[in-house]
């Protein structure tokens, strides 16, 4: 009987990638991007979707940045879709910063560990590897995930009852400059594409700990031989990881307010652009941005196969996609919780004139306070509420 099962696993393992590069396969995928203390968001949204479709299914699950922890969460549960999100949400509307980082606590510190200076009391040099500590933040997702020992054990159980078809948390490699794409599950070839690599792995804590890593503020994480950071600094296609992985029906989750015209024209500081202002547009741009982009080009695609016979597809598929965003600014709102803000940081934020912009969008990355965290989970729930029907198409499908 365990000899049959391999068999079996063997022939579906090489069947299922071909069949669904052919649009023969319905896969479910969902597409969780960064935004630091934004991915709060996130968690309502999965958590509406529990209440409203209880038997959904994601197959195919991806994450950057701090997307990478729910996606690992969902993955790593052995129970159920709800009850993972509901763990999500637990997590999320608790969490402080105190289980994510710990920061410096004063001002020569923070200059020693940006420059590696001497550090006055132990006569040493503080390397240079980021401005704050992760250390709690490992401990953090070990506990939460029910990983002791960093390995995520619940996926390989998820892969062999099949509720799991793949996992991929996406990185980039600090001495490359590529993206990579962790994935475990059923694909083992991998992919390459310019400045995008799919690589086999059993993921762990740590491949979290890197995809999360947001460059000079935390540290870079060793993943083999080199050092890996946040997965969203060059990761033009957000989207195409799941469809790598055989994905064909996409809910994606952003964590950018899409601003209309009237709105954008409105400028959020007056005078000289406050260095919080610059920064914000800076790690938004990098950031959030790209899954917005990669929408509009996705769907572009799917008109021109629409034009086509179907004869005349070949090895495409068309994608359907439903991308869910914040219906208000992030960002903005951040910038009433910045009192929350302690030692260094609170230095910091006051430095960069975050109080000078209307909508600290760096703040909100890194904002892990309840208050905050809370009100981001309402409003993820309120917006995928107000998107119902079109879950309903999706899911009818």
């Amino acid at each position: 009987m365990a000899g049959m099962k391999r068999i079996i696993e063997s022939i579906r393992d090489k069947i299922l990638p071909g069949l669904a590069e052919r649009g023969e396969v319905r896969q479910n995928g969902l597409v969780l991007s960064g935004g630091g203390a934004r991915a709060a968001y996130q968690a309502g949204v999965l958590r509406f979707i529990a209440d409203e479709f209880p038997t959904a299914e994601f197959p195919v699950l991806t994450g950057v940045s701090a997307g990478s922890i729910n996606a690992a969460g969902l993955a790593n549960d052995e129970t159920s879709f709800n009850a993972a999100t509901s763990k999500l949400v637990h997590c999320w509307s608790t969490i402080r910063s105190e289980d994510v980082f710990e920061a410096p606590s004063s001002l020569s510190y923070l200059w020693r560990a940006v420059t590696g200076g001497p550090d006055e009391n132990v006569g040493e040099i503080v390397p240079r590897h980021g401005i704050v500590d992760t250390a709690p933040l490992r401990q953090y997702l070990r506990r939460i995930l029910d990983a002791p020992d960093g390995n995520l054990e619940g996926i390989a159980e998820n892969l062999a009852s099949e509720r799991l078809r793949a996992l991929a948390l996406i990185t980039t490699n600090y001495a490359t400059g590529q993206t990579i794409s962790w994935i475990q599950g059923h694909m083992t070839k991998g992919w390459e594409r310019p400045n995008r690599v799919g690589v086999p792995a059993q993921l762990t804590v740590d491949h979290i700990m890197a995809s999360t890593s947001l460059p000079f503020l935390f540290p870079a994480i060793p993943l083999g031989p080199a050092f890996y950071g946040d997965g969203g600094i060059r990761l033009a296609e957000p989207l195409s990881p799941a469809i790598h992985l055989g994905a064909d029906r996409i809910i994606a989750v952003g964590t950018r307010y899409g601003r209309s015209r009237q709105e954008a024209d409105v400028p959020a500081t007056s005078g000289y652009p406050p260095a919080a202002q610059i920064f914000g547009i800076l790690l938004n741009a990098i950031f959030l941005d790209r899954i917005d982009q990669d929408a509009a080009t996705l769907f572009r695609y799917n008109s021109l196969l629409d034009l086509l016979p179907r004869r005349e597809w070949g090895s495409m598929r068309k994608i359907k996609l439903v991308l869910v965003r914040p219906s208000q600014d992030l960002g903005r709102i951040s910038g009433e919780y910045q009192a929350d803000l302690s030692g260094i940081l609170k230095l910091f934020a006051r430095g960069l004139g975050s109080s000078d912009t209307k909508s600290p969008d760096w703040l909100s990355m890194i904002l892990f306070e309840p208050a905050y965290t809370e009100r981001l989970i309402d409003i993820g729930y309120a917006d995928a509420r107000a998107r119902r029907d079109d879950f309903n198409r999706f899911f009818e499908d």
